[in-house]
């Protein structure tokens, strides 16, 4: 009697616990056509209580974007209650029926989950018959040329290219968001063949040709299919003036010359474009060919502020969050040690630089090993950057690591702010001594002592060659006092301008990728006379466009020179291997350079 007793007190609590925080999943209500997207929603109510979200897997869903959330208040018979609607955008690639899957936060030592639920895809086709889509969207007027109507005039309402951006004007690493549209009511295929060149800013790709994102617009009162060909986040580098430039597009389109009722159809594709035979070979049907582009987008970049800038910033921009931890706080002497930076937020990470350690007397410090876990889908980026510092002390004692300060520019407030950690003390106890360890993490600081004393050597060698020839040559002309004529110094070859690039290969980030990108300049300098203030990327590419070299090989070095500027400005490690990108840099300087 009594354990049933003491049973209704703990029931209780746990009804009350339960009441106290609910989540519920909330999704689309009715099918959704396999192609296009839709809304998932989980929305969290609870008393006020910190809680955190664990996202589910939705595979075989593909995000588009979330999570995005949204705080609220609901007022009921209990009073207010704080909501949260954390929401996912998702898009569904094939038919059938699916469970959306549940998630869960953390309240208080308590993880409630949500139910999940379902959700049925279906075909377009199927779509149409239910009635949910109709058969005449785009219309077939579009597809039917009639007789003496102008093939190109048609065209240009019933196919063009929209660019739209979130911003024109900005601060030196405030994202501009970029998307680049194709509207289509015409059986179409289009081929992309010039990128817009985004000289000035760093890139971060967030929708491609190959995430096949569609959607429909009403335009003009007339509803349009409508491709997101790409999307990206640019990061200004410097204040100035900077231009988008236009995406061009060459298109094939094919009208029907009888009143036949075709559905349409589009294909985008990249430097790919199909021949007449292989599109058309039935009567009945005229193929029209044109081109497009957008137009060019000039964004207005302003410069920091200098007005109470700390002498700390170190280019941050966004909204930022610092934090410090210790993976042991006690070690031996001579044991390496790691010290875990984390910045979180939204903003700048492409351009995110360490931040600084002031470590204590007898302790050592190394260049930071670097991870990002980021929101790539969202603008400006969100996510976090670890900095994984390696330290080591040879005399034991207790070390007070001082706070750790952050600094940023808030775009929004338009004020510099500075977040900071805690101090963390740390134990060196008398251990063993192991020289090796420290010759070990040594190789983690940036060496550019080894590459000084390979090149300290080579430029003895190189001198001693030089001079033994000069002598040779004195001995030379005694014997045979005839005139030779003077020959032109030969210009370095490719491997020549890449051999201190391949020297560096194991040095740090920054290092590497300056050495590479001066290795680039000085090729564009050998092979089109580039300097001073001509060796930047729009003058780089307007020669490349002069000598006809191939939109692919035009890319492939744009691509390197920002992957470069990338690692510089951040010393992030870089997701290509650098071996992988030295060759591929040759391999387009050899292209280039008429040589493959």
């Amino acid at each position: 009697m009594k354990k049933g007793l003491l049973l209704i007190p703990a029931l209780m609590i746990l009804c009350l616990l339960n009441a106290q925080v609910s989540l519920k999943t909330i999704v689309t209500q009715g099918p959704v056509v396999a192609g296009e997207s839709f809304q998932v929603q989980y929305v969290l109510e609870d008393e006020g209580s910190e809680a955190d979200f664990f996202q589910p897997d939705f595979k075989p869903f593909r995000v588009i974007s979330g999570p995005n959330a949204y705080a609220g208040v609901n007022y009921g018979d209990k009073g207010a209650i704080n909501v949260k609607n954390i929401t996912f955008t998702l898009l569904a690639t094939k038919e059938g029926l699916y469970a959306i899957p549940a998630a869960s936060v953390k309240v208080g030592g308590q993880i409630v989950r949500s139910q999940p639920a379902s959700l049925q895809v279906i075909s377009k086709a199927s779509a149409i018959a239910r009635g949910i889509l109709s058969d005449k969207t785009p219309p077939a007027e579009g597809t039917y040329l009639a007789p003496g109507e102008d093939p190109i005039e048609k065209m240009r309402k019933n196919i063009f290219m929209k660019v739209s951006v979130d911003r024109k004007t900005c601060y030196v690493g405030q994202p501009v968001t970029a998307t680049f549209k194709l509207y289509s009511r015409l059986n179409s295929h289009s081929d992309i063949v010039k990128n817009p060149g985004f000289y000035g800013f760093a890139i971060q790709e967030m929708i491609g040709l190959g995430d096949r994102i569609t959607a429909t617009e009403v335009v003009n009162g007339k509803k349009f299919e409508v491709h997101t060909i790409r999307k990206v986040q640019l990061y200004p580098l410097s204040a100035g003036t900077f231009t988008i430039d236009p995406m061009e597009v060459q298109n094939k389109v094919e009208f029907s010359t009888s009143s036949v009722v075709k559905r349409t159809e589009q294909e985008i594709v990249e430097g790919v474009m199909p021949t007449e035979d292989e599109l058309f070979s039935k009567p009945g049907f005229k193929l029209a060919e044109t081109s497009m582009r957008t137009e060019p987008v000039t964004v207005k970049v302003t410069a920091l502020p200098d007005t109470n800038r700390p002498a700390s910033f170190n280019g941050a921009t966004g909204k930022f969050s610092i934090a410090a931890t210790l993976e042991e706080d006690e070690i031996g002497t001579n044991r390496e040690g790691d010290l875990l930076v984390t910045v979180s937020g939204k903003g700048n990470f492409l351009q995110l630089a360490a931040p600084a350690v002031n470590w204590p007397a007898n302790m050592e410090g190394f260049a930071p090993e670097i991870r990002d876990t980021l929101h790539k889908e969202v603008s400006p980026l969100e996510g976090k950057r670890i900095f994984r510092f390696r330290f080591i002390s040879t005399k034991p004692g207790e070390y007070t690591i001082p706070a750790i300060s952050f600094c940023f520019f808030d775009p929004d407030s338009n004020r510099y702010r500075t977040a900071s950690t805690n101090p963390l003390v740390v134990k060196i106890s008398k251990g063993e001594a192991t020289e090796d360890i420290k010759a070990e993490m040594s190789a983690v600081k940036p060496a550019s002592a080894i590459p000084a004393k390979v090149w300290i050597g080579g430029g003895l060698v190189l001198c001693l060659v030089i001079v033994m020839f000069a002598v040779r040559k004195m001995q030379k002309t005694k014997r045979k006092p005839v005139e030779q004529p003077v020959l032109a110094t030969p210009r370095p070859g490719i491997t020549e301008l890449l051999k201190p690039v391949t020297i560096l290969l194991q040095a740090d980030e920054t290092t590497f990728y300056t050495a590479l990108r001066n290795a680039i300049w000085d090729f564009a300098g050998q092979q089109f006379g580039l300097t001073g203030s001509l060796m930047n990327k729009r003058a780089l590419m307007q020669e490349l466009d002069l000598r006809q070299v191939a939109e692919v090989d035009q890319q492939s070095i744009l691509r390197i020179l920002d992957t470069c500027e990338t690692g510089m400005f951040t010393g992030a490690s870089a997701i290509t291997d650098k071996q992988q990108l030295l060759e591929e840099t040759r391999h387009v300087m050899l292209k280039i350079a008429g040589l493959r």
